[in-house]
Parts: structure tokens; sequence; C-alpha cells
């Protein structure tokens, strides 16, 4: 009983904020687009380029980070192929909501309340890898080869490749400038639950027998590949939570915003967003349950 009221603490803050978010685009109808920029332009970046220049990760955990996190996106998506393909489903719309987890809006937030600031940084990175391949790999899926140059386009790979280089050359920034970019990178976890509720809002399901289906298949995937790929690199145990409790999650919001962009039905994966969403309200307790001892 103990530990499932640690669950709730941990649960309970995030679905707060979510539902603030949801019902603020019910009432209000204002468009969150700018604010959704900015996450993803300002706040997310200067997140992880704040996390990363403290150097508070070792390089054999961040390069195992890297390396577990891109052998479970790559065989999620060995397997989700052939799933989708059974089913004679459309590649283009079923397959990134199935292979990439909302790491960022949820996943963020729950390992942080859940396992603390000291694997926070674990967190950072998997979230990082995760992205990587939404933005290069996914895109090619939905949209084909002639966009992968996109990714050149998102501020978060060059934060991360300036944070390594400083890192690497010793070079300190002036304190004044790392605390102006820590502010603006604490503004991210609260905006990113908030808008995660506010898309939800403008949201209706379009078949939710087959939305369900899906979302099922995205947490019992996430959770199995995870947990056999964490096993058999024997990742150590704070770690593989990280990387099993985020890759959990449920679709991320981010599928939508490219199916939007690129014109590739956005409100069918704006559905199964918003199911898998409403399925893991279930599906995160156990999971903390299992993984908070």
């Amino acid at each position: 009983m103990e530990l499932w009221l640690k669950v709730l603490e941990v649960i309970l803050p995030v679905m707060i904020v979510v539902l603030a978010g949801y019902l603020f685009g019910r009432i209000t109808k204002i468009n969150f687009k700018p604010i959704n920029m900015i996450i993803m332009y300002i706040a997310t970046p200067c997140l992880i380029f704040s996390s990363l220049i403290e150097g508070r990760v070792t390089l054999d955990d961040a390069s195992q980070i890297v390396l577990v996190g891109t052998i479970i996106v790559l065989m999620s998506l060995f397997l989700s192929f052939f799933l989708i393909k059974i089913a004679k489903k459309d590649f283009a719309i079923f397959l990134n909501p199935l292979v990439f987890p909302n790491t960022a809006n949820l996943g963020l937030p729950i390992v942080l309340f859940a396992f603390g600031e000291e694997v926070f940084d674990y967190a950072i990175i998997f979230t990082t890898v995760v992205f990587f391949f939404h933005c290069t790999i996914g895109i090619f899926i939905i949209h084909g080869g002639r966009k992968l140059g996109e990714i050149f386009k998102v501020p978060l790979i060059y934060a991360v490749v300036l944070a390594i280089f400083l890192n690497k050359t010793g070079v300190e920034i002036n304190t004044e400038i790392n605390n102006s970019i820590k502010l603006l990178g604490t503004t991210c976890i609260p905006l990113m639950m908030f808008s995660l509720g506010h898309k939800l809002s403008e949201t209706r399901i379009v078949d939710f027998k087959e939305d369900f289906i899906v979302g099922v298949a995205r947490f019992v995937m996430g959770i199995t590949v995870s947990l056999i790929i964490c096993k058999f690199f024997q990742v150590g145990s704070h770690l593989a939570k990280v990387l099993i409790v985020q890759y959990a999650m449920p679709s991320a919001v981010f599928n939508f915003i490219l199916a939007d962009r690129y014109n590739k039905s956005p409100e069918k994966i704006a559905s199964i967003v918003f199911v898998s969403t409403i399925i893991s309200i279930l599906v995160i307790p156990i999971v903390l349950y299992q993984f908070m001892n």
C-alpha cells in the first residue's frame, strides 16, 4: 500500500498539469502552436544543453545509453514493420505511433518525480536518442527521403553537439549566461505536460477499437523490447529503470506534429495518441509499481 501511495505521488502532479492543459484547451480555444514552438526550439534545447554541460553523466554511461537506446528503437522498428505488414495497414500512418513513445512530455517528468534528479540526465540523453531517430527515420517513414534535411533545422541537435564540444575542450560558460539557459530550460517540463493536455483537448477519436489495439501494442512492445535489451546488455538497475519506464510511455505527440506538417492522416494519428495516452493512466502506475521497489 505504501508503494502505491508513492506511485500516486509521482503520477498525480503530472496528470493534474495535463488535465489543466486539457481543460484550458476546451474552455479557451486558444492557438497553442507558438507555445509548442517555444518548447521545441527554446525550452527543450536549453534543458538538454544545461544538463549535459554540467557533465553529471559519465562518458561510459552516455555511450551505453546511446547504444542501448539505438538498439531499442531499431528493434521496435523491425517488430512494428512486421506487425503492420501482417495487419495490412499503412506504414506511414501506424509505424511512427508504434515505435516512438512520449519520452519527453510524459517520460521526463515521470522519471524526475519517480527517481529523482540523480538519474534525470539519463532520461534526457535517451530522449535525445529517440528524438534523433524520430526526426530522421520518422520523417523518412511519413514523407520519404526528400525531407531528411529537416533534422538540421532542429536546435536540439546543435545543443547536444555544442554541449559535448564544450565538455571535451574544457571551455566554461559564463555563470550568468549558464543560469539564464538553465532558467529557460526549467520551463520545459511544465510546458510539455500542459501542451500535451491542450493538444488532447483538440483531438477526436477516429476508430476507438483500432486505436485501442495500437495503443496496447505500443505499451506491450515498448516494455518488452526495452526490458529484453536492457537485460541482454546487463544495463545497471538505475539506468535500466529509466530506459524501460520512458519507453513504456504512450505514443508521442510529435507523431501528430509530423503527420500534420506533412499532411499524412493527422486526425488518425492524433486519435491514436489520444487513446494511448488514456490507456497510460492505467499502465504507467503499474509499470512504476514494478520499478520503484
